[in-house]
């Protein structure tokens, strides 16, 4: 049975004690920490997930833009995501994820210069992660969230031009709606390379709430023998596409969403 987690952006809590608490309590086998690495201490991370018996499946730079645009380059970039990576090994954390990198390419004239740029920072940064033992991994997103890599092809594309075979995809079933002609077909013809597959209806919500049909995506999960984790990544339709709870009320109807999607996701 494959691991389920959450992207801790979702539930809203900066505070490390009270967020590995709220994963635990809600059920869940670990966290996609999506925190700003700069505001905690690798240590605590690791700390606090062994007490809770949590799994930190990946460091996920969720405040990833460059602090000052004018001077976003690829030298700065690449500084950055090493520090990330350096990061996730003191938290003893195997993965870091790259799919904030095109927020750095504000200063490329054209699409073909924004890809030569992430190309050239993903080569950098995966024999960098490779010295230090790190595995990098990269969600296609869609166009509203990214300028780039939106589609399983263009994913896999990314990871052909780099070439070191040390990258891998996160799919998500929200972005896949927007993006993919036909999500199942991108679920199968990434199945060498998908490390992980995120949960979010078409409305950003829980499963079952709009229109991605879940059921067909578990079967096809199951048919290419994928044993990644599954990541709950969902919004609540008002505060949608990222918003995250500030009362009670809300956070309650939030976890009742999780709960309810990890039962309906674990019974299929």
């Amino acid at each position: 049975m494959n691991k389920i987690g959450i992207t801790s952006w979702t539930l809203g809590i900066d505070r490390l004690p009270k967020l590995m608490e709220k994963v635990k309590v809600l059920g869940l086998d670990g966290v996609q920490f999506s925190g700003d690495f700069r505001k905690y201490d690798p240590e605590e991370l690791r700390a606090l997930a062994d007490q809770f018996q949590l799994e930190i499946f990946a460091i996920d730079p969720f405040d990833c833009k460059p602090p000052n645009p004018e001077e976003a380059n690829a030298e700065s970039a690449i500084e950055f995501y090493k520090q990330i990576i350096d990061f996730a090994v003191e938290a003893k954390v195997p993965r870091v994820t790259l799919h904030g990198l095109p927020k750095w390419t504000v200063n490329c004239d054209n699409h073909q210069e924004c890809w030569i740029m992430l190309v050239h920072c993903c080569k950098i940064l995966d024999s960098y992660a490779q010295l230090k033992k790190i595995k990098l991994v990269y969600e296609c997103l869609n166009r509203y969230e990214s300028k780039m890599i939106h589609t399983a092809q263009e994913g896999m594309e990314l990871i052909n031009a780099v070439g070191h075979g040390n990258i891998e995809l996160i799919l998500d079933s929200f972005h896949m709606h927007i993006e993919e002609p036909d999500p199942l077909e991108a679920l199968k013809k990434s199945s060498k390379i998908l490390y992980s597959y995120h949960i979010s209806d078409s409305n950003r919500s829980g499963i079952g709430s709009a229109q991605v049909d879940f059921v067909r995506h578990h079967e096809v999960l199951k048919e290419i023998g994928f044993e990644g984790p599954v990541m709950i990544e969902i919004v609540l339709p008002e505060l949608a596409p990222a918003d995250t709870p500030t009362k009670e009320e809300e956070r309650e109807r939030l976890d009742e969403e999780i709960r309810r999607s990890i039962r309906v996701w674990r019974n299929l």
